[in-house]
């Protein structure tokens, strides 16, 4: 098949399936779900908004967000365009794009393409207006454009680095995990003038993401009680995060950047994965799994890194191959 073919039908499959996707947001009713993560990243848009302060505040299900504010800001565009389950539809069409420029051959990029649409968690993650997923593939699409542009000098542009590396930690506590392993060495190589640089980047970014909120909270003691460290970081037992302790020895080990994808992808899986274990050995599995003891839907933050390591190792081998 010719590669103009193969190219036409690539983007023909991109859009159809967004096609879809779009309309089964649009057709779905948030209100009628029994998970909230849609109407949580509601509430954070609107504290920037509306200037309400969202952690004391219920969704539809009657839950506190755990969001922390630059989530909100991921949301906002499509918000305003009526539905935040459009940032789902968002980032498949970024995927196919970051596939369809990088993959070393189509054969690679039609499988990956193909990895995505067969995947029951994506698919779930799209008929519940989720952004969790999304969230971590913003996260790894990001460093794989940054390892490839910068290669050779990671902190060429020191200060938008810090701006964006503060805007996704704002996101969701997770993603420190991959950022630490796979930017923590460099940074720490680095000159002291470039991580000052940095470091400034992050505070200031860091200050304007959270001031819509800041400056809308009542008072110091809904701030102190009510506040998405707190709320977010209560999904697992406390044994789970000893593994975070892990994310700063891991760079250490090793200089290959496809296995710092790997050890990213493994740790995210098994914060959650200690965590059903635990409540399945209090509940039961049955408790735990159908009666919504725990939400299973947390181990799908793996599968950004694990298709990224896959998609890398593909063009790894493409490559020898043609040499």
């Amino acid at each position: 098949m010719k590669k103009s073919t193969l190219v036409i039908l690539y983007w023909t499959i991109v859009g159809v399936f967004s096609v879809v996707c779009t309309l089964v947001v649009l057709s779905i009713d948030g209100d009628s779900l029994n998970v909230d993560r849609w109407s949580a990243l509601e509430l954070t848009v609107q504290g920037i908004t509306e200037g309400k302060y969202p952690y004391s505040r219920k969704d539809h299900l009657g839950q506190m967000s755990s969001n922390f504010p630059a989530l909100g800001f991921l949301g906002l565009p499509f918000y305003m365009l009526g539905d935040v389950g459009y940032l789902q539809v968002f980032v498949f069409i970024v995927f196919s794009f970051f596939l369809f420029k990088t993959c070393s051959a189509e054969k690679t990029s039609f499988f990956m393409l193909f990895l995505y649409l067969s995947s029951p968690a994506l698919i779930w993650e799209i008929l519940a207006k989720s952004d969790l997923v999304s969230n971590l593939f913003l996260v790894f699409l990001f460093i794989e454009y940054w390892k490839k542009i910068y290669h050779g000098d990671l902190f060429k542009k020191p200060m938008v680095w810090g701006a964006l590396i503060s805007f996704f930690v704002l996101t969701r506590a997770v993603v420190v995990i991959p950022l630490v392993i796979l930017f923590l060495r460099d940074f720490w190589q680095s000159k002291m003038g470039i991580k000052i640089k940095i470091v400034l980047s992050m505070a200031l970014m860091g200050l304007i993401i959270c001031l819509p909120t800041l400056l809308s909270v009542p008072n110091w003691d809904t701030l102190r009680n009510l506040n998405p460290i707190s709320l977010q970081t209560n999904k697992a037992p406390f044994i789970a995060y000893l593994l975070l302790l892990t994310t700063f020895y891991i760079p250490w080990l090793t200089k290959k950047h496809n296995d710092l994808i790997f050890y990213s992808a493994l740790i995210i899986f098994m914060i959650p994965f200690i965590g059903m274990i635990f409540t399945i050995v209090q509940v039961g599995w049955h408790t735990t799994l159908f009666n919504h003891q725990f939400d299973i839907s947390y181990l799908s933050m793996c599968i950004p890194p694990i298709l990224i390591w896959i998609k890398n190792n593909l063009d790894f081998e493409d490559r020898f191959k043609k040499a």
